[in-house]
């Protein structure tokens, strides 16, 4: 196992938050938006938006370290 340190970790840990954050991104980008486009009255679809669009801030107050 590689031995890593305090501040290495937390760079790389911050780099898989954004990782993460570029995910979920696209997957309302790409998808969800999209989808409600179409069907604006699809319930389920709205709630996937609400929940990936707290996700996706979440994630960038993460990403910067806060």
């Amino acid at each position: 196992m590689t031995t890593i340190d305090g501040a290495d970790w937390a760079t790389y840990e911050r780099d898989c938050v954004r990782d993460e954050l570029t995910r979920v991104g696209r997957l309302l980008d790409t998808v969800i938006i999209p989808h409600l486009q179409g069907h604006p009255d699809d319930e389920w679809a709205q709630l996937v938006l609400g929940q990936l669009t707290s996700v996706k801030t979440a994630l960038e107050l993460l990403a910067r370290g806060e």
